[in-house]
């Protein structure tokens, strides 16, 4: 009788194992990613044949983060389980290193990315540096600020009062002539610009600071 509980023992599937295993895999996949996790533990009392290499992966690979869970399957005996897990994202956002002024561009050295404790805060908050190195600021702000969409729009590439030249073209022909701004714009934006001859147009900012209009 001890030797066939012995028997029986080694045939069934250490569920320890298999937390062990799942902790692993929880390990590599948020290891490049600014979260943490918290596993669930399988029911002892479930009795399933010993696997000799058992797969681990999400249940749904669409549901990542929040409460979810992982399956882990064995090729070999046909079974598979469900093991539940907590993904906590960690939100991160843009704050400004310094105060900064309305109309400055921001450098790589006045934004870092801080942990964003309360997810009432994330709201419109900037997730990535990129996002806000070489944007100009809208208004002045204090350093330790979030920074928000909306405090932020491409650098101007022409300002108002500022001469600039504008070219036309069409089919078959091509004008360049001179004016002055009258507002600000950054590249891509349309600026209406006064002509010397006093005609007032509207046209798109390109890279180079000229005015294009299209006809």
């Amino acid at each position: 009788m001890l030797l066939s509980s012995m028997v029986c023992a080694a045939a069934n599937q250490d569920m320890a194992a298999l937390e062990k295993l799942a902790d692993r895999f929880m390990q590599q996949e948020v290891s490049h990613r600014q979260a943490s996790y918290k596993l669930g533990r399988l029911d002892r009392r479930l009795v399933l044949p010993a696997c000799s290499s058992p797969k681990v992966d999400w249940s749904n690979t669409a549901q990542t983060s929040g409460n979810t869970s992982l399956v882990i399957v064995c090729p070999d005996s046909g079974w598979s389980i469900r093991l539940p897990v907590a993904v906590n994202e960690k939100q991160l956002g843009v704050v400004l290193t310094r105060s900064v002024a309305a109309g400055e561009v921001l450098q790589a050295g006045d934004v870092k990315l801080v942990e964003i404790a309360n997810p009432a805060m994330a709201r419109n908050v900037l997730n990535e540096l990129a996002l806000a190195v070489g944007q100009s600021m809208r208004s002045g702000a204090p350093a330790g600020s979030w920074l928000r969409n909306f405090m932020l729009h491409a650098p101007y590439a022409v300002r108002t009062g500022q001469p600039v030249k504008v070219s036309a073209g069409g089919d078959g022909f091509s004008v360049l002539s001179e004016g002055t701004a009258n507002g600000n714009a950054a590249v891509g934006e349309a600026v209406s610009v006064r002509l010397s001859s006093g005609r007032v147009v509207r046209g798109m900012v390109q890279p180079d600071g000229t005015v294009s209009l299209a006809y």
